[in-house]
């Protein structure tokens, strides 16, 4: 006998209570797979959120794998896919998140600078200053280069393919320029500057110097010596700008190996 409109109604309605029923006992153990396909679990966070973060995931995953590629491979031979297959993601994540390698390239190089001027505005605004705050920030400085694969990435894009990213090449030397010329002004405000030593040329003089160093122990060791070849160039820089009663002060900072 066929079914009326309201009977089919009825059973429609408790067939799809039955399924709702069968998925909602399933669901703990459900997963969800992300458009890049990356499986999500199921659980209290709305879909939308969920998307959210495993989005944000993938962006800093990409930051981290283009920054150990950038700091090994040179730019112009490093691929988009060397980034993403260490990552199992596809070509369509990589493009949802940055154009190109241009791109990703200039947020790591932003990254990098931004640590940079993090450390130094730290060392400028603590207790210590002067020779002793050109020591710590030149040795902060070391340990973020040598242990930090986004910094190395920033100072090698910046130093070897300076045509590809000008403007941050510039901002780089500026901001250190400037900022090494503040632990040397406080220094010479302190006595422990000659009186006689420029400012502005011998800031430049100690940044050349620190990128010299950095970019030979990187060839050399992979940047592993630069905290030795540091101190090794500092005791001979300061020691041509110091005063007497400044170069002790200045010593007395550094490690008593280094201290001769």
């Amino acid at each position: 006998m066929p079914l009326s409109y309201a009977s089919l109604a009825v059973v429609i309605h408790s067939s799809l209570y039955h399924v709702g029923s069968s998925h909602q006992a399933l669901r703990p153990h459900s997963r969800r797979v992300s458009w890049w396909g990356n499986p999500i679990p199921v659980g209290g966070v709305s879909p939308h959120m969920g998307k959210q973060q495993r989005s944000g995931e993938t962006r800093e995953a990409l930051l981290e794998s283009g920054s150990r590629v950038f700091a090994t491979i040179p730019f112009d031979k490093a691929r988009i896919a060397d980034v993403i297959e260490p990552l199992g993601v596809t070509q369509g994540a990589f493009y949802f998140h940055f154009e190109n390698k241009h791109e990703l390239a200039l947020e790591i190089i932003r990254r990098e600078h931004a640590m940079m001027v993090d450390l130094s505005e730290r060392v400028l605004s603590s207790a210590g200053g002067g020779l002793a705050g050109l020591h710590e920030v030149s040795t902060g400085l070391a340990e973020l280069v040598r242990a930090d694969v986004t910094v190395q990435a920033g100072l090698r894009l910046t130093s070897h393919t300076p045509e590809e990213f000008p403007e941050f090449l510039g901002a780089s030397f500026t901001m250190w320029n400037d900022a090494i010329g503040k632990f040397l002004l406080r220094a010479q405000g302190a006595g422990e500057v000659r009186s006689d030593v420029e400012i502005e040329a011998a800031s430049r003089f100690v940044v050349a110097t620190f990128v010299g160093v950095q970019e030979i122990s990187a060839i050399a060791t992979r940047w592993a010596d630069l905290d030795e070849r540091i101190r090794e160039v500092s005791s001979l820089a300061i020691r041509g700008i110091a005063t007497d009663e400044g170069y002790e002060a200045f010593t007395a900072s550094l490690s008593p190996t280094a201290a001769r």
